[in-house]
């Protein structure tokens, strides 16, 4: 009997809660504290964190997500189920940070289909808020109450369609942290669009050009209908959709006719035989060559280096022996004038000498002559001295 009781209290901390959502409608499962039968009774709730997934999968399905809000101190499971999708499961792992302690719930998801599936969305993008505004009852059926009660009254089914934060749809971060992120929002009905809302898409399509609109632009008719409701709008994002898919007939198809969203068989049943994770396998790994990027950065550049100082020595050397040739031609330049500068300047000394002396005799004169052709020739010869002129009683 013992055994019997511990299994059961072991079966306990895995037993399944059910919810129940709506096809192509944004669902919000809230993940507190006392779904793990946990207390709060000292006031820190932020003392326990979540990780929910796929029951016998690593991750979620790509079309759920979850965040956690620090304001409500609660985990919250959000997105659209699309087309086809039947029951399945989820294992969600809590924690508390101070004990340690972990417990495990199971939450079965229970798809029910709708009987008008939207075929008219507006796409919108509000400045002001963030992901976790919107998953306030309240706060949505105010923005839902605009377009029910003024711009489209004919919608009477309408309701959410897509929820998204604008930082993961690429979206800038606000300059101020006191500001809202931004977020995405997509209001889906099975009517056709009003003449209100038409007018006011041929209002704001000059602004398509623009990315994005500030945060003060308020330069549209229906603008005070936003404001009074705390909403401010990004008018170049704003959009009439017809029938639109959200892309999710081409995530279905890359996993085959007989599987939907979730890897599920189209049955809905989950079946480990049918489907299981699996690690992928290292043959599976695509490969690539980095022969063209080695290429690339090292030998195109070492290439370039050795044609460039090829190139520079060759200029070096030319310009060397131009540099040698002119060094050269200009000492022969300064010789042969020197020459003829002695050439021209021995003549005129000797001539000045020969004036201020004349010889006293026919003899003194005859001694010189021969001596004469020979300083002429050779301009290094020193002209003979002034014949001596001894005393007179020698």
């Amino acid at each position: 009997m013992l055994p019997c009781v511990m299994l059961l209290s072991s079966l306990a901390t895995v037993v399944a809660f059910a919810e129940s959502i709506l096809m192509t409608e944004v669902f919000v499962i809230p993940i507190r504290p006392e779904t793990f039968d946990w207390s709060t009774g000292d006031g820190q709730t932020d003392q326990f964190s979540y990780q929910p997934s796929l029951l016998n999968a690593p991750d979620l399905p790509s079309w759920i997500h979850y965040t956690y809000s620090k304001r409500d101190h609660h985990g919250f499971l959000y997105g659209v189920a699309p087309k086809h999708q039947k029951y399945f499961q989820l294992g969600i792992v809590g924690l508390n940070k101070h004990t340690y302690e972990t417990r495990y719930k199971v939450l079965d998801m229970n798809v029910l289909e709708r009987e008008n599936l939207t075929k008219h969305e507006i796409h919108l993008k509000i400045d002001n808020l963030n992901v976790e505004d919107m998953f306030d009852r309240n706060r949505t059926e105010e923005l839902l109450d605009i377009f029910r009660k003024k711009l489209w009254k004919e919608a009477t089914d309408l309701y959410v369609t897509f929820l998204a934060s604008a930082i993961e749809l690429g979206a800038r971060l606000p300059l101020k942290p006191s500001e809202g992120e931004g977020v995405v929002v997509r209001l889906g009905s099975s009517m056709p669009f009003s003449q209100e809302l038409n007018e006011l898409q041929d209002e704001v399509k000059p602004l398509w050009k623009l990315p994005s609109c500030p945060r003060d632009f308020k330069r549209t008719s229906v603008e005070r209908l936003f404001r009074e409701a705390r909403f401010a709008l990004d008018w170049c994002s704003f959009r009439l959709v017809e029938q639109e898919r959200q892309g999710l007939q081409h995530e279905s198809a890359r996993r085959g006719p007989s599987m939907n969203v979730l890897g599920l068989p189209a049955s809905g049943v989950f079946e480990h035989s049918e489907w299981r994770w699996a690690r992928s396998t290292k043959a599976s790994i695509p490969t690539r060559s980095y022969f063209r990027e080695i290429a690339t950065t090292i030998f195109v550049p070492t290439t370039l280096l050795l044609v460039l100082a090829a190139l520079l020595s060759t200029v070096l050397c030319l310009n060397h022996e131009n540099i040698e040739k002119r060094e050269t031609r200009p000492g022969e330049g300064i010789s042969n004038n020197n020459i003829q500068m002695v050439q021209y300047a021995v003549p005129e000394r000797g001539t000045l000498k020969s004036l201020a002396v004349q010889p006293s005799s026919p003899s003194d004169s005859l001694l010189r002559s021969p001596r004469m052709p020979n300083e002429r020739c050779n301009p290094y010869v020193r002209p003979n001295p002034p014949p001596y002129t001894g005393p007179n009683n020698l």
